[in-house]
């Protein structure tokens, strides 16, 4: 769901983002709403793995531009959270950047009585352009911004992210250390506009196993991380996310049969940094590999010719859209 600003910007004058944004010339940035209600932490990390942030308006005149954008979904939410908190001290609200919004024109949003003792730790907004605190796991929609100065492409992979890496067979992967679990972690690299790697062929087996060697022990503790495939359907059965079986000749477990000693609540599927696949509880965080075509995003392959990358049907395409849809609202 795009909802358009009140100026209208051509092709020409828009520079060169994702599609999903929206470029609003006034401010030299890209907004996007997220009308899915999340908590503030998952909005966070939906708003980075797209290459954003969470929206904090720099002066009025953008708050005046912001309403236009959220009040058509506000008849069923309070609001929509933005980029400021007071996790790191009680009473000092701070933007996700860090800059203190005391003394600041951002305190002049602040609705009557706001911000309330004991109301909550993170920031909404209501269709007023109203400041509020809010429960910081209740869910509510959210909206992300990036300055366009801030934008850099990267041709390799067709994104606007730097962390997209070109491996083999035409394919860029993403490295993400930051633990989380499965569940979010699938929905962290549909973001970024891509999902959680699948392993098809030896020669992709061995380049994330060199990767995953690469990463400082240090910064990753644990040496497994979540991959994109589940017995989640049914106990043993294993499936990549277009509900293909894993194949038997390319890839290789750490143990000869998967199912014999692994634990009743191991049901997402991983790979262990000696490049030998694993399981793991789905809801222990963990770090994680996203991987995307090098030209595009894995939704707009799909989308104009389903047959052209990782071969599967339409029907597999909804089946991962459903799924995310399931997860993100557990």
């Amino acid at each position: 769901m795009i909802v358009y600003f009140h100026e209208l910007v051509t092709d020409t004058k828009r520079p060169h983002f994702r599609h999903d944004y929206r470029y609003e010339q006034a401010f030299h940035a890209f907004y996007k709403l997220h009308p899915e209600a999340v908590d503030w932490h998952q909005s966070r990390i939906r708003c980075e793995a797209e290459g954003t942030e969470l929206f904090v308006p720099d002066d009025l005149d953008e708050v005046d531009s912001i309403r236009l954008l959220i009040v058509p979904i506000l008849t069923k939410y309070e609001g929509v959270y933005v980029g400021i908190h007071d996790l790191y001290s009680e009473r000092t609200f701070i933007t996700i950047k860090g800059n203190n919004l005391q003394d600041t024109i951002l305190e002049l949003l602040w609705e009557l009585k706001q911000p309330q003792h004991g109301g909550g730790r993170c920031v909404a907004m209501r269709r007023n352009g109203k400041l509020f605190v809010n429960p910081c796991l209740d869910t509510l929609p959210f909206a992300c911004k990036i300055k366009a100065s801030k934008i850099v492409y990267y041709p390799d992979c067709d994104t606007f992210d730097s962390r997209w890496k070109l491996g083999p067979n035409n394919t860029c992967y993403l490295s993400h250390i930051e633990p989380q679990t499965w569940m979010v972690a699938h929905s962290t690299c549909y973001s970024a506009g891509g999902y959680l790697a699948i392993l098809n062929r030896r020669g992709e087996v061995d380049y994330i196993r060199e990767v995953f060697k690469q990463i400082d022990q240090h910064k990753s503790r644990t040496d497994f991380a979540f991959l994109g495939f589940t017995d989640l359907f049914q106990r043993y059965h294993y499936r990549t996310l277009f509900g293909d079986p894993l194949p038997k000749n390319e890839i290789s477990w750490d143990f000869k049969c998967p199912g014999n000693f692994t634990k009743l609540e191991d049901r997402c599927g991983g790979i262990r940094r000696s490049g030998l696949l694993a399981t793991r509880d789905c809801n222990v965080p963990s770090m994680f590999f996203c991987e995307k075509p090098a030209n595009g995003s894995s939704k707009t392959n799909r989308r104009h010719d389903p047959t052209k990358y990782r071969t599967h049907s339409n029907t597999m395409v909804n089946a991962e859209e459903s799924m995310l849809d399931e997860y993100t609202t557990t």
